[in-house]
């Protein structure tokens, strides 16, 4: 989910809205026929039901295949498909001539309960990432940062794995503001922050920590391993064009890991001295703690 962008993730949030409102449309329309006894649907009484919905039709489109892994995401399929299969059972019941039964009725009811609980808790999941971004270069926020390297350093004192944090800052970068403006400083921020993610995966994370800093967390990973993938890092930031000026864009990088025997402060610490170390010494480089 951090690979989208807020627009994408904002258009998913308006299709979970519209879905949910096709759905309490479904469902008007199904009490009209258990308790009116008007014509069902054809599609209700399909034993894929699930599918010909408005919802159903939603849930199976291609544009949504991002979210076939998601938990939640997979756990709201089972239980649309669970409502659909009561619903058939409630129809066929009316339509029988039969009475609809409260050991039939609840379980539906149920269902009906948990398929809405578990679409707004999607939406939910997906409203706290736009929540949790920087607005303008979609890295997350500093208010994030401390619990979710709480959480990375709890699995390096069990000694699940290693972790290495980044301190990130552009260099001169009061320059770029002075000279061409604040709205080519912004462009600086969104490129600079794209091509750091071009280059990390899909569970490592980067933070927006001050005006021009960031902090990268790149779990599962050593000092050595991640010296080559920061390398690549500067190199890219200092290859930037821009179309205002002869703006040149560096950064100095500062780089730590989380351990069991330091706070996650002190190791944030410790990754920003080592980064005003490379300042010190030219910037436009990488420096390690040593420690």
């Amino acid at each position: 989910m951090d690979s989208l962008s807020n627009q994408q993730v904002q258009k998913v949030i308006l299709e979970l809205d519209q879905a949910l409102s096709s759905h309490e449309q479904w469902y008007k329309n199904l009490q009209r026929v258990l308790i009116s006894h008007t014509a069902p649907e054809p599609s209700d009484l399909k034993n894929d039901a699930h599918l010909h919905c408005d919802f159903g039709q939603w849930y199976t489109s291609p544009h949504v295949q991002f979210l076939q892994e998601n938990p939640l995401f997979i756990s709201l399929g089972k239980a649309h498909e669970k409502m659909h299969r009561r619903a058939r059972h409630l129809i066929q019941r009316i339509s029988d001539g039969l009475p609809i039964l409260v050991r039939d009725w609840d379980p539906f009811d149920d269902s009906i309960v948990k398929m809405r609980v578990k679409i707004q808790a999607l939406r939910e999941e997906f409203a706290a990432v736009v929540q949790n971004r920087d607005p303008l270069t979609e890295a997350k926020t500093r208010a994030r940062l401390l619990t979710e390297l709480c959480e990375q350093q709890a699995l390096v004192q069990r000694g699940k794995q290693l972790c290495v944090i980044a301190m990130v800052d552009l260099d001169h970068f009061k320059r770029i503001n002075d000279e061409y403006g604040h709205a080519a400083g912004d462009i600086v921020l969104v490129s600079t922050v794209k091509q750091l993610k071009s280059h990390l995966r899909a569970y490592d994370r980067i933070y927006r920590y001050g005006g021009e800093e960031f902090i990268i967390c790149m779990p599962s990973t050593s000092v050595e391993q991640s010296r080559e993938v920061i390398e690549r890092m500067r190199v890219a930031i200092a290859a930037q064009h821009f179309d205002f000026g002869k703006a040149h864009v560096t950064a100095s990088f500062g780089v730590s890991v989380l351990r069991a025997s330091r706070t996650v402060e002190e190791s944030i610490h410790c990754a920003d001295k080592a980064m005003y170390r490379a300042k010190t010494a030219g910037r436009n480089r990488v420096e390690l703690d040593p420690e």
